[in-house]
């Protein structure tokens, strides 16, 4: 119970939990275009990971995709590492124009280790299906 007397009264006044269930949600501290906001950024964050999982199962069924391959196509100096500067030419050649902010925030979805490069391991962890094929 505060000590000073407004606040204890504003306490005070305030309606019991109805059936142990709390009067409030969670949320409704945010007014109510900001709860739309969250929602929608939540909404927006699944399903771009479910379309990401969607392309890393349709990329691994074709017959022809081969992940050590892939890898080598970016490893442009084959050393065992990918750089930003080989990210970015790939990126570069295939007709998108992108500037350093854009391929270090790709470069950082790969690089799980934050050594600011991507080994075969860390592609191939990023490439590989992350839940079993969901049948339609």
């Amino acid at each position: 119970m505060p000590a000073d007397s407004y606040h204890a009264s504003i306490l005070n006044r305030r309606n019991a939990n109805v059936n142990g269930k709390a009067m409030y949600r969670r949320d409704d501290c945010f007014l109510a275009d900001t709860q739309v906001e969250f929602r929608s950024m939540w909404r927006t964050h699944l399903n771009v990971e479910a379309s990401r999982e969607t392309l890393r199962q349709r990329l691994l069924g074709r017959p022809l995709f081969n992940i050590n391959e892939a890898y080598n196509s970016l490893d442009l100096n084959a050393d065992g590492r990918v750089t930003i500067h080989e990210l970015r030419r790939l990126i570069e050649s295939r007709g998108y124009s992108v500037n350093e902010k854009d391929v270090g925030q790709v470069l950082d979805r790969f690089d799980r280790n934050r050594d600011g490069t991507v080994s075969y391991h860390e592609f191939r962890e990023e490439i590989v299906p992350k839940s079993p094929n969901r049948r339609a």
